[in-house]
């Protein structure tokens, strides 16, 4: 969650998440006034949620991580 996602490691990542998102993108995206409202933020904060428990397995730690985040 922390990191994008290295394609090259995971490169069917891409096929099956659209729209990555990870915590050290938020935070440039905070550092550069990305976000005029809460909900922004909120709405990339579920989407690392909704990535990780779409691409991983329940019985992964990705998923149980991602389950204990929402």
């Amino acid at each position: 969650f922390l990191t994008p996602v290295d394609m090259g490691v995971i490169p069917d990542y891409a096929l099956v998440i659209r729209h990555p998102m990870d915590f050290t993108t938020m935070k440039e995206r905070l550092e550069r006034d990305y976000y005029q409202h809460l909900d922004d933020i909120l709405h990339d904060f579920k989407m690392i949620v909704r990535n990780a428990k779409t691409y991983n397995a329940p019985n992964t730690i990705y998923w149980r991580s991602a389950d204990r985040l929402e």
